[in-house]
């Protein structure tokens, strides 16, 4: 009795089931997803296995399914599903079944639409691209919102490949299944961009989509009549966007869907597949993952996440060894995989680019390689979530390394139980180096992972700018055979030179008490003409704000930045935009900033309100001045988002005023405000008078 198996995924192989279904056709279903086996009719003649397979997978389903000569093989896979589609016609050759191709029509593809008046090439409506990744790159040079109706198992290929401006005007069309949504987090894409559908859609809904998220470019497979082709590229064109169409791989042959069912009904006609498997429980024959009709699959995907240590296999623990001998295949970056014998090995180590083989190859042990531990400033956490993201059904084990700061502690006869711990390795940025220098200045001894001999010698040099008395230890290449730790002063340092990865160990010997209330006084900043908020207002308006770790403040009409500095000053991970409208302010903002060694300011020369339509959104915003815009400031700040710290300035009663009426029309619960009145002694002569400032309202409310 002839047999069918069905490799489904698509519509047409859906479609196939169900008119077999109708038929009460006994038949074998294989999808590659829960999502998938969901999409499939209930109590129906249909057995449905879930999990991808390579060949050899393909070849142990097959036999045990009894298949053999003269049954049936249907490979109703995506179009885009090449490595698929050669695993299945290569394994039903091997079981000697006979293999049936079902191919998507060309109408409603690419090349359809060009001979029905469509245009491709640069200067037509549609684009179209040999590659997803040529399509992505593409991207980087398109203004307006995108909406992707690729899917997401090619969302890596997207995210990865456009800037990160780019990827937040992305929107993506994705079907509405667990692995799908992950997928979506894990690439970082905003849940508010993610449009989770069921297809068929028609051109109206496609329109609808279109107007309702202002795309501008829309990306989308040749995928054909069945994959609703024809009515993205309609309803792109009706609302006047462009479309990037990926072209087929490949032409195909084979039969369409109404063909094969034809063909797959004269071989098997009047006959059942009653010599299958026992059915077991309902729950196994649906397809369990790893199951198909009862059968046991053989096992599931390990894949090790293994910190190598600093790079030389002395550096290596027995686990990670063994780890390493039992795997078929190892990913890593090229200098911890070019020893490696015996082995097929991968000079990767990006998550994304790992997955596409991990799916092609479906390895039984796959192990990815990372320098130093694996819970110490490395890519295995992100790779972990990522993995699970993927596929929740591998097998995922996390081995440590011997960590460069356990080494050069080591080496150095320390410990650094009592030490911060610090990475500047692929993030020496400002803010980042703010944050170092401010440990750096508060304690004796700070642990850090550097890029290089450059990291090194720009910490010296922040060392020096600072003031600070520091020894510096820096190892280089170590656990290899020319290994090099060095003593430094912070001038030798700001001169390093080598090869390779740098860790080190500052030690600061007269490191600063941090101050209980560390605000500045007034005579720290430089003021030339612009007015300062002054010191005990500045400090009652910074209080006001309540500031916490991690937050992100405007300093709106910042004059000589004594605000913003005086916040970013109280912990490195604050954020601080300066805005103001005057050349002078924001350059005496930027100087005020660096004599205080600050990486955490940003100043932005503007007025606002529309200085800030592209910032993003604030946790508090300190309003010294308005430039008579404090209503609309108000209003731009607030369409930002809710639960936003206002803390205003007001020295004229029209201020007040403005300030009242805001009040009025926002209703905030708690509205605190005191007016302070200020005088200074100056010296005349043998006397000493009071000055009286100008009296300021502080007012504060959240929104």
């Amino acid at each position: 009795m002839k047999k069918t198996v069905i490799f489904s995924g698509t519509t047409e192989g859906r479609w196939i089931s169900e008119q077999l279904c109708a038929l009460g056709q006994p038949h074998m279903v294989c999808v590659a997803t829960e999502y998938g086996k969901e999409m499939m009719p209930e109590d129906s003649p249909a057995r449905v296995h879930v999990g991808r397979m390579d060949e050899e997978e393909m070849i142990r389903f097959l036999r045990e399914a009894g298949f053999g000569s003269g049954d049936l093989v249907v490979d109703a896979t995506h179009p885009y599903a090449v490595s698929a589609s050669k695993n299945i016609k290569e394994a039903a050759g091997r079981m000697h079944c006979r293999y049936l191709r079902v191919v998507r029509e060309r109408k409603g593809t690419l090349s359809g639409l060009t001979h029905e008046g469509g245009s491709t090439g640069k200067n037509g409506q549609v684009h179209g691209y040999e590659t997803t990744l040529e399509c992505a790159l593409a991207l980087n040079g398109c203004s307006g919102n995108i909406l992707l109706t690729t899917g997401s198992k090619e969302l890596g290929l997207f995210s990865r490949n456009v800037s990160e401006e780019v990827k937040k005007r992305m929107y993506v069309r994705v079907l509405p299944s667990p692995e799908s949504l992950q997928l979506c987090l894990a690439e970082g894409i905003a849940p508010d961009h993610v449009i989770a559908m069921q297809g068929p859609f028609c051109q109206e809904l496609n329109l609808a989509l279109i107007r309702q998220y202002q795309i501008s470019h829309l990306v989308t497979k040749e995928s054909g009549s069945a994959g609703g082709f024809e009515e993205k590229i309609k309803a792109a064109k009706a609302a006047g966007a462009v479309c990037h169409v990926i072209c087929r791989p490949s032409m195909e042959t084979g039969k369409d869907a109404e063909e094969a069912l034809k063909e797959i009904l004269e071989v098997s006609a009047d006959r059942s597949l009653s010599k299958l498997p026992d059915e077991g429980d309902k729950e196994t024959q649906k397809g369990s993952p790893g199951r198909a009709c009862g059968i046991e699959a053989d096992g599931r995907m390990t894949v090790t996440l293994a910190g190598i240590g600093m790079g030389s296999a002395s550096g290596e623990t027995s686990e990670v060894r063994e780890a390493v001998e039992a795997a078929d295949v190892v990913f890593g970056a090229a200098r911890l995989v070019e020893g490696i014998q015996k082995k097929e090995t991968y000079a990767l180590y990006q998550t994304e680019d790992i997955i596409p083989i991990l799916e092609d190859r479906r390895p039984r042990r796959a192990v990815i390689l990372f320098s130093g531990d694996t819970g110490f400033y490395s890519g295995a956490k992100a790779a972990a979530g990522k993995l699970k993201a993927w596929n929740r059904e591998i097998d995922l084990q996390i081995l440590p390394g011997i960590s460069s700061v356990s080494f050069l502690a080591a080496r150095l006869q320390e410990s650094y139980e009592d030490a911060v711990l610090f990475s500047l390795h692929g993030r020496n940025t400002d803010r980042h180096m703010t944050e170092l220098i401010w440990k750096i200045r508060h304690h004796r001894k700070v642990f850090l992972l550097l890029s290089g001999a450059e990291d090194l010698r720009s910490v010296a040099s922040r060392i020096l700018e600072a003031g600070m008395f520091c020894r510096i230890y820096a190892g280089s290449s170590l656990s290899y055979s020319h290994e090099k730790v060095e003593e430094l002063t912070p001038e030798a340092a700001a001169a390093y030179a080598c090869d390779g990865l740098v860790t080190a160990m500052i030690r600061n010997l007269a490191p600063e008490r941090r101050p209980l209330i560390p605000l500045k006084k007034d005579g720290d900043f430089v003021r030339d003409r612009v007015p300062m908020t002054k010191e005990c207002v500045r400090h009652e308006s910074i209080i006001r704000l309540s500031l916490r770790e991690s937050d992100l403040l405007y300093d709106i009409g910042s004059g000589t930045g004594s605000v913003a500095v005086d916040a970013a000053s109280l912990h490195p991970s604050l954020h601080v935009y300066a805005i103001d409208k005057r050349p002078e302010a924001a350059a005496l903002t930027r100087e005020n900033a660096r004599r205080s060694g600050l990486g955490n300011v940003t100043v932005i020369e503007g007025a606002a309100p529309d200085a800030l339509e592209r910032l993003p959104a604030p946790d508090c915003v300190f309003i010294g001045g308005s430039g008579g815009q404090l209503a609309g400031i108000i209003d731009a700040v607030h369409a930002k988002g809710n639960g936003i710290r206002f803390v205003i300035n007001a020295v004229s009663i029209e201020t007040v005023a403005q300030i009242r009426e805001a009040v009025r029309r926002y209703m905030p619960e708690k509205v605190e405000a005191v007016q302070l009145s200020v005088n200074e002694i100056r010296q005349a002569g043998a006397h000493h008078l009071l000055q009286a400032n100008n009296p300021v309202f502080v007012v504060s409310f959240t929104l």
